[in-house]
Formats: structure tokens, sequence, C-alpha cells
């Protein structure tokens, strides 16, 4: 993340939405099968990877780039990310493995691998983009026509579609990181059916795949034995994990009420099954997922802490954080300047970051504006007048980023001209050309602050409409005037204390 990290979406966000493929119409991942050497190995003798951490919590590193098109329009919005990152963390949250940001976000433009329509042109995308000891993880529109994929010697690579809260894409393809193949591995690319004996043996290409970069043609071959229900051979068939049951089906499909798979398998000794939809490494809905079986648990995390143990880090080195921003300025409901308008919020213990969005509709169901920034105030360029604005921030670290935003506040745009420029102590009164019943807003300078005050409204006679004592408590309040009742025309306020006596002339409206 940089300091500022922009992204306009009011003009694009219906239209980009439509030029990106549907989930359910994309294959659910790209990644050829293959058994790694060092998970052959690990299936081998499980036992002799246990370790003195392996109860320990694993904090694992991930380097995010987030890819647009040369312009840099149509990067995975800063809220989107964040949301399929908590995702990622919750469905790893049994296993013992915890995932952070290593660095900020790398943020790449370029249209060729943003719709990277091959795996080579995935491979070009990482093996340039990389950075050492860290799992990267990519965003893009389009990867190579997948949800997903991963590259054993590279990273794995998400599409936008297929990353929402409750999508569990990222899970599976970093479950392919950590040495996990499919349970049904030998089917990819074949479709099961009963009307057909199911063999004992499957053959399969890995290409691009294995532990190199090497891509040599023709494609490198092996062979799976198929997995038998009753589990006589489950450590050397299929995934090699014994309490995953057999599955047979490389298509996305929906479980039942157990979730179990509605379609009926049958293996080469006649035993009739149904596939197990809970297992994230399957093709199941997203519905009837919700685990990492207990020998997958163990691979993943010995992968790690051998093989992949640079990724690793021992402790957060970033605080939790419990709360939301304050909301400082402007005040709920305030007025604004159309051009030029100042977004405050208060600092959040252990924030590194935060995420400004701002809107004209109240349920943000678009924004308009998405802001990454370090800072604790933007000073917006021109917006639209006489426009009611909706905004909120959020907080968040590179460690803790599953943060609630701050409850929403509303601005109103009025002209520059109904805003007078600070005087040369910062006093400024806005807007001048005011309604009944609407509120002005004070900005007081330094030296104005902390100061009892008496304010009072005359009319054009000198006549005292309506006086209250005030204190200059901030550097901006709202000051709410009993105009009601009052009659259209000219009126002056009148703020008097220790420092001296500030006025401003005010034109009321009629109606």
């Amino acid at each position: 993340m940089r300091k500022h990290l922009t992204l306009l979406l009011l003009c694009c966000s219906f239209c980009l939405a439509a030029q990106i493929p549907v989930k359910y119409t994309l294959p659910p991942c790209g990644t050829a099968p293959g058994i790694s050497p060092w998970l052959k190995d690990y299936a081998s003798r499980p036992q002799e990877f246990v370790s003195p951490r392996s109860l320990d919590t694993l904090y694992v590193g991930i380097q995010l780039h987030l890819l647009a098109r040369d312009n840099g329009t149509g990067r995975f919005s800063p809220e989107r990310v964040l949301a399929a990152f908590c995702q990622l963390n919750e469905d790893y949250a049994a296993t013992g493995i915890r995932f952070y940001f290593k660095d900020d976000w790398n943020l790449i433009n370029s249209t060729a691998w943003y719709q990277h329509a091959n795996i080579p042109q995935g491979i070009d995308m990482m093996l340039t983009n990389n950075v050492p000891d860290a799992l990267n993880a990519y965003f893009a529109s389009g990867v190579a026509g997948n949800c997903g994929y991963n590259l054993p010697y590279a990273g794995v690579a998400v599409a936008h579609n297929c990353a929402a809260t409750g999508d569990h894409t990222w899970a599976h393809e970093v479950g392919h990181a950590l040495s996990l193949p499919h349970p049904f591995i030998g089917w990819e690319g074949k479709t099961y059916t009963t009307l057909n004996p199911t063999p004992d043996t499957l053959t399969y290409d890995y290409t691009y795949f294995h532990d190199t970069i090497d891509t040599q043609i023709p494609a490198p071959l092996d062979t799976a034995l198929v997995e038998y229900l009753d589990g006589s051979n489950c450590s050397i068939a299929a995934d090699l994990f014994c309490d995953t049951k057999p599955d047979y089906l490389s298509y996305r499909w929906n479980c039942d009420a157990q979730s179990n798979s509605t379609v009926k398998q049958i293996d080469p000794a006649g035993g009739e099954f149904y596939s197990d939809g809970t297992l994230f490494m399957s093709y199941s809905f997203d519905e009837c997922q919700t685990r990492f079986s207990d020998e997958e648990v163990a691979a993943m995390r010995a992968n790690l802490m051998t093989e992949k143990a640079s990724w690793l880090t021992d402790v957060p080195t970033e605080g939790e954080i419990t709360g939301a921003p304050d909301m400082l300025l402007p005040l709920d409901g305030e007025n604004a300047p159309v051009s030029g308008a100042e977004l405050r919020w208060a600092s959040v213990p252990n924030a590194s970051h935060y995420l400004l969005e701002y809107t004209r509709i109240s349920s943000f169901i678009v924004k308009e504006f998405e802001l990454v920034t370090t800072d604790t105030s933007l000073v917006l360029g021109n917006l639209f007048v006489d426009k009611n604005y909706y905004w909120r921030v959020r907080a968040f670290n590179h460690w803790y980023a599953c943060t609630p935003f701050s409850p929403q506040q509303s601005f109103y745009t009025v002209p520059v001209t109904a805003i007078t420029s600070p005087e040369s102590d910062n006093w400024r009164c806005y807007p001048s050309l005011i309604s009944r019943g609407q509120a002005l807003t004070l900005e007081f300078g330094e030296e104005w602050q902390q100061q009892n005050l008496q304010c009072s409204v005359v009319d054009v006679t000198g006549r005292v409409m309506w006086q209250t004592p005030l204190r200059s408590s901030n550097a901006r309040i709202r000051l709410d005037l009993p105009s009601g009742n009052w009659p259209a025309g000219v009126y002056h306020l009148i703020l008097a204390g220790e420092k001296g006596v500030k006025t401003r002339s005010l034109m009321l409206q009629g109606g």
C-alpha cells in the first residue's frame, strides 16, 4: 500500500462488473494435477515431520499483488481485498495457520497480465514481480480462464469474481501452494460416468505445474491410483490422505443436506459412495465447503515448517486493532465546500493504514472514491454541488485487517462562494447564505480554541435575535441557529471573547 491508493469507481463499477466473467461460468481451478516430491516423501513417513512447533500458530507472510489495466483502472478494491483476506484467515482458523501482509500491496498496471489468457503469461507475471520469502498472491480480472491457479515455484492467482466473502477459492489455491492436491487427482479434465467401468489408474499431465519452471514438451505425465471406498489403498492412491473420502468429480457440484454430492460414484471394486463436499480442496460449491481434513492440515503445517520455512515469522510485529476511527471533520450533517473540503478522523492505536470511502449513496453499494492512506485527513477535490455525501473510515495494519468501519457520517456540499476564506488567524464561518433552521460551521485557529465566547445574532436594526454562551472546544464546531421564525433578510453573527471580536454577515433566505 502506497501512502495513498486511490480507486475511482463511480462511472465504471457496473460496466466493469458486466465485463468480468461470472464465477460459476469459470473452471474452479487451473492448477494441473500433480503430487510433489515433497508430499510423496512426507506421505511415506509423516511421523518424522513432527517438530517442537507442531502445535504453535504458524504466521505466514503474504505478498499481495493487485493488477490493473495499463491506465490503472479495474483494480480489486481495497474493501474487497480486506474481505478476501479475512475470509482466507477464517478458512484457515482451525489449522493453526494465520496469514499477514508481509509488505505493502504491490500495485501493477498491465493490461496483458490483468486479463492474462494462459499460464505462460501468468508465469511471466509472477517471475517478474515476485518477492522472496513470502507466499506471492496475485489478484486480476482474468487468470488463464479460471477462478484461480497455483504455480508451485511462483505463486497463486485469483480472479476478482472468485474472491467474495464466502468464497473459498483463495483458501483452495493456498492449499495447493502448501502441497495439497485435489482429492480427485487424476480426474482433472475427465468426466466421471457410471456408464463406463471405473479404472484402477488414471494418467495425467502436469505441464507448468511441477516444482521447477521447466515447461518441456511433450507434457510430463504421471499416473494416479484410483482410491477405493474401503480405504485399502488410501495412503498410496489419489491425494495420499486416508481421511479424505474417494472423489471422482472434477467439475463444480452441489451438495445435499449432509454436504455430500448428489452424484453417486462406484469404485473399481463396485463400492458405491458420494463425495464429501465439506473439503476446501474439492470442487463442491462454496456453500458446502467448511474445512481441511486433519491429515491435510498436518501436511500443510509440515510443509511450512520445512520446505516453506522462509515464509514464516515467529510473532506478530503489530498490535491488535480493537475499534473504529472517530470521525472529526466535517461534523455529521454539516455543510462543506464543494471544492477543498477536508475529511479528518482520529488515529487508532496500532493502525498503520486507513481505508476511506465516500459516496452519494448511503448504502455504499457504489463507492465514488476509495483511498488507502497512512494519514488521518484528506482534502478533497471537486465534488457535485448541493449534494449529500456519505463517508466512513476503517483502520487496519499488516496483521489485523478484519476491523469495522466507523459509523457513516454525511456532509452537504455548498458553493465555495457561500464559504468565506479564513482570516489570518484561521477564523472562518460558513455558509453565509442560509435557510431557516440551517446550522453554521465555525472554524477557529489555534489561539482562538478553548475560549469562552459570547455568541449573538443581531438584525440590521441592532436588535438581538439570539444570544448564548459558547466554548470553542474544537477547531471546528457546529452552531445551530433558532432561525425558524426569523424574517428573511440580513443578520450579523458576533463572537466576543478574550481574544477580541469576530463578526460575519449572514443572509437568511425566505420560504
